[in-house]
């Protein structure tokens, strides 16, 4: 093979990310339903153009809600930009009352009256009637009343690296956020009662500094720009702390959680949905963790005191989990009302939900239970006591990642699995994190949610292997209402990937894969293969479902076609060490980021994988990866010279010692010195393995990269240097740790570096 041509380049254009999405209608729909329960409304996808749909969920009737061309013409006299606007657009009712940036507006078919209703101004967490608005200034926490535009001003104590309702530095996009013109709103959490709101004072006093050089200033001036951080290293003294308090809004008054303050990992505990407020506004329950995430307590505040109360803990010699995948809601529910909760716990070797009594912390029920795991909650029914979820390894599926939707009896009276089918079962979920704040800014209504308000349906969306993905309406027994909206695409020519499984390096375990292989006139007599590797530890690489209507997970599985429309073959694969499993396989990647994802199990899987399939060129096999990805591509070709030809190690993070001490001390453990200097992290450093080089490396970093800092590749790089060893870099202006793998540029680069080194010996 030789390069990647411009006439090479163009051909699988259409199939690239960026464009073959735009291709796909109706990959999911997310329901917004009313609060009646009887009915919600979603966008469909018509093209060109969207649809505002209202559903009836007793008969699953479906109705345009209003002309969008219409709209859109009388958006134009509220907003300069009524296209972006209309995806910013909600229904309030059935009857034309819409939602926009926090006003709203009357619309007859042809124009928009301003209602007069509570306005949320922009400044979010707004207080449940609507009328006060939080926000921040000069790092204290401010008042503001919605009518009278009156502020009031609630702390007096902020002070540099010491603020009041902050997200912390190290959140992973502290930069890429302020570049993008975005000021998040206060993190804080308003009690039922309107009045009382919890926070923090976040600490960062004492944590160390860490700089960042954008070297092409936004603003098109010469002289590069110094962006400083608060980040702690793995092993620092120092991390960022919370200071929680309750404030009463009304008169001010400050009462500080009692005990200390409590560890913020990326983000603080709010900001990852992990505090709830009791029903009547008395408490506040919160979970706390350790530094290494060991231990986690589910604690009790008492909003007039302070004063706190452990009701269960949760230990391991490994690691503890509210949630198995990172940046997900934690499987957590408080039931005050009854005085209980729902606890997520691995207790007995599988992720299962439990009972448990607030007063004393006992196990009233074991709600869930089985060889299989408890994915995501989704809502509770109070009234019937019961819980819906999504589950992975229940059903008979290709593999047991992909999820069905479940309901459980809250007092132990087993579980009915509503969507038995085999594929995957997707289904609208509230995020966490800053994108999430901001995505709520200005809202008037509900977010998108699976089930609607009283738990009487649920709206999924169902992903056969090998077929394009159908949004259904269902009744609480599983029963369906109807069909929705089936995705559709205008490819003519979509590359399907299949599913392999073998046995991991350990001879036992089974492991699973998806394969992507060229055919008919993509397919060469030999074929190179190419592995996009993403070990976790915190989710896997795999996606669930041929074509996943998450961002992310599309892109990879399109880059993945375009490169079989090259001749190459893909594949996913995801070893021993990764979640959604038993908790003692993924117990197997603690103080083992040495060996990521368990590599061993990968060259086991290739080998295997080329005896099943003799078109595949052992001789010719490349492996590429990001952030964690990247420290496993680049350790792939390190350590497994004969097994990957070639690596594409983009942003990795490959000294964990220079990176954000929360990942690596929850999968590494404590940074321990030993009396000769050695530390437990060293093997973990690909810069110790550097003099090993025999393949091709393509090292790349955005210089904006405020995830992983743009160090770990140079630190490579040098080590490489310093060894003698030949390797191409791509280091991007501006490009932070999203933008970077996205970059049409870079992933250009990559196809011709991966065309460049797996072309056929000589004489094939």
């Amino acid at each position: 093979m030789t390069g990647l041509t411009d006439a090479m380049w163009a051909a699988i254009a259409p199939a690239m990310p960026w464009n073959l999405r735009n291709s796909f209608t109706n990959l999911r729909i997310d329901p917004h339903w009313f609060p009646d329960a009887r009915g919600f409304w979603y966008r469909r996808e018509t093209g060109a153009d969207i649809a505002f749909m209202l559903v009836d969920a007793e008969t699953g009737k479906t109705r345009v809600a209003f002309d969008t061309a219409a709209l859109r013409r009388a958006l134009s006299a509220v907003t300069t930009d009524p296209d972006t606007a209309l995806a910013r657009v909600e229904l309030l009712d059935r009857d034309g009352l819409i939602g926009l940036d926090g006003r709203a507006y009357d619309f007859d078919g042809q124009g928009l009256v301003l209602r007069d209703l509570p306005r949320v101004s922009g400044d979010v967490p707004t207080s449940p009637d609507g009328m006060r608005a939080l926000f921040r200034r000069a790092g204290d926490l401010w008042v503001r009343d919605v009518a009278t535009g009156i502020e009031r001003r609630l702390t007096h104590s902020a002070e540099p690296h010491f603020e009041w309702a902050k997200s912390p530095d190290q959140n992973l996009e502290t930069i890429r956020i302020a570049r993008l013109g975005i000021t998040l709103p206060p993190i804080a959490q308003w009690a039922p009662d309107g009045r009382h709101v919890l926070t923090y004072q976040l600490d960062e006093r004492a944590v160390r500094s860490l700089p960042m050089v954008q070297n092409v200033p936004d603003d098109g001036s010469r002289r590069p720009v110094l962006h400083d951080l608060r980040i702690a290293f793995t092993g620092d003294a120092e991390v960022p702390m919370a200071h929680q308090a309750v404030i009463d809004t009304e008169t001010g008054t400050i009462v500080r959680q009692q005990g200390g303050p409590v560890h913020v990992t990326e983000t603080s505990l709010i900001e990852r949905a992990e505090t709830w407020w009791s029903a009547d506004s008395a408490r506040v329950f919160f979970v706390d963790h350790d530094r290494y995430e060991k231990r986690i307590a589910l604690v009790e505040m008492d909003r007039a005191t302070g004063a706190t109360r452990e009701i269960i803990t949760e230990t391991s010699d490994h690691f503890v989990d509210v949630n198995m995948e990172y940046g997900r809601r934690p499987n957590i529910h408080i039931l005050d009302r009854t005085d209980e909760a729902i606890w997520f716990s691995q207790r007995d070797g599988w992720a299962h939900l439990y009972l448990i009594d607030l007063h004393d912390g006992t196990i009233k029920a074991q709600i869930t239970q089985g060889d299989w795991v408890v994915r995501d909650l989704l809502a509770v029914d109070e009234v019937n006591r019961q819980v819906f979820f999504l589950t992975g390894g229940i059903a008979e599926n290709a593999t047991p990642y992909q999820r069905s939707l479940c309901r459980a009896d809250l007092d132990g009276g087993g579980v009915t699995v509503l969507t038995p089918d085999a594929g995957d079962n997707d289904v609208a979920m509230q995020g966490v994190g800053w994108a999430d704040l901001v995505a709520r800014a200005g809202m008037l209504g509900p977010l998108p949610s699976a089930l609607s308000p009283d738990c009487a349906y649920f709206v999924h969306t169902f992903a056969p292997k090998d077929s394009l993905p159908v949004s259904q309406l269902r009744r609480r027994d599983g029963s369906c209402v109807a069909d929705l909206d089936a995705a559709q695409s205008t490819a003519n020519d979509l590359i399907w990937p299949t599913t392999f499984s073998t046995t991991a390096a350990d001879g036992k375990t089974e492991i699973f894969a998806q394969v992507w292989l060229p055919e008919g006139d993509h397919a060469p007599a030999s074929v190179p293969l190419v592995e996009m590797i993403y070990p976790g530890p915190q989710c896997i690489e795999q996606t669930l479902s041929p074509f996943p209507a998450d961002a992310s997970e599309f892109f990879k599985v399109a880059l993945a076609g375009a490169l079989v429309r090259l001749g190459m073959g893909v594949v996913i694969l995801d070893g021993r060490g990764t979640p959604f499993r038993e908790k003692a396989l993924h117990d197997l990647c603690h103080g083992a980021l040495d060996n990521p994802g368990h590599l061993d199990d990968h060259a086991k899987a290739l080998t295997d994988l080329c005896a099943a399939h003799p078109e595949i060129d052992p001789a010719r096999v490349a492996i590429m990866g990001h952030s964690a990805g990247g420290h496993a591509a680049a350790r792939a070709v390190l350590d497994y010279p004969d097994v990957w030809c070639a690596a594409i190690a983009t942003a990795g993070s490959h000294d964990p010692r220079l990176y954000n001490s929360c990942w690596p001390e929850k999968w590494q453990g404590r940074l321990v010195q030993h009396d000769d200097g050695s530390t437990n992290y060293d093997a973990a450093d690909n810069a110790s393995r550097a003099k090993g080089l025999r393949g091709a490396l393509l090292l790349g970093h955005g210089d904006l990269d405020d995830n992983v800092h743009p160090a770990q590749t140079q630190k490579l790089a040098a080590a490489l240097i310093a060894a003698g060893k030949s390797f191409e870099m791509l280091i991007t202006p501006n490009d932070d740790h999203f933008t970077f793998p996205r970059n049409p540029y870079v992933v250009r680069r990559q196809i011709d570096f991966l065309l460049r080194h797996l072309r056929p010996a000589a004489g094939e």
